[in-house]
């Protein structure tokens, strides 16, 4: 039903990354789908979220209107899906949990246990393009996180070979990082990105050290039978979550 933050596990934090089975949503958005308005009952995907919490004894989380912006939300209090638009989850209240939905785009898990500090982040192209990464260190910081102390654990998304743009979309990631052009490969009038890599080289640049991030090297558009995928199937893909979740006491 969900992978495991084994970086976070070791900090007792819960961090976790759906997969598409274990639930009761039927085809094309088969089974663990936790996307509204794609087609699919909000009964069946109300149904999956309360199972995958149960699953992970995690408390409902805050979630948001995605728009590949970088705006952010502060969450606290009672988990909900809210009408205001971010691509940025930050809460610091213990007992809550934060989450962003994806279907082939990066979600970043983000931890601070000095300070209590957790995010949740969605990283597409367009936010990737825009530094999202590192914006949402930054404002981590703003509210007393130390990025020394940060963990990172980036969950399964669609792998460079699967992730075909136009050369004005590789152009603009090239500018993210002064070293992002190394992952990005142009032939015949197209990029392939891989926009795991670029997004490490963000944290990385945001003060992170490299034994603090974690990778879940898997491809959602490969691998059809565990996750879902925008690229591979249109409008009829489901939704992952991928949820922290801060302890009542660290």
């Amino acid at each position: 039903m969900f992978l495991t933050s084994k970086l976070f596990a070791k900090h007792h934090i819960t961090g976790i990354f759906s997969e598409r089975q274990g639930g009761i949503s039927p085809a094309p958005f088969d089974s663990l789908n936790l996307g509204f308005g794609l087609g699919d009952s909000d009964k069946n995907i109300q149904h999956n979220l309360k199972q995958l919490c149960t699953a992970a004894h995690i408390p409902t989380p805050h979630r948001s209107e995605q728009v590949h912006g970088t705006e952010y939300l502060l969450c606290n209090g009672e988990g909900m899906q809210h009408c205001n638009q971010a691509d940025m989850l930050i809460t610091c209240t213990a007992g809550c949990s934060v989450a962003v939905r994806t279907a082939d785009c990066l979600p970043i898990l983000l931890i601070d246990p000095q300070s209590g500090i957790a995010a949740a982040v969605h990283a597409g192209w367009r936010g990737t393009a825009k530094n999202i990464a590192h914006i949402a260190i930054q404002h981590m910081k703003e509210l007393g996180a130390n990025p020394e102390y940060i963990l990172a654990c980036l969950g399964p998304a669609i792998a460079a070979p699967c992730f075909e743009v136009d050369v004005d979309t590789g152009d603009k990631l090239s500018l993210s990082h002064p070293q992002a052009h190394l992952h990005i490969h142009y032939k015949h009038h197209k990029a392939w990105v891989d926009i795991r890599a670029i997004n490490i080289l963000q944290l990385q640049s945001s003060g992170l050290p490299s034994s603090n991030i974690e990778s879940i090297e898997l491809c959602t558009s490969c691998l059809s039978e565990r996750f879902f995928s925008y690229r591979r199937d249109g409008m009829q893909s489901g939704r992952q979550l991928a949820i922290v979740a801060l302890p009542m006491s660290l």
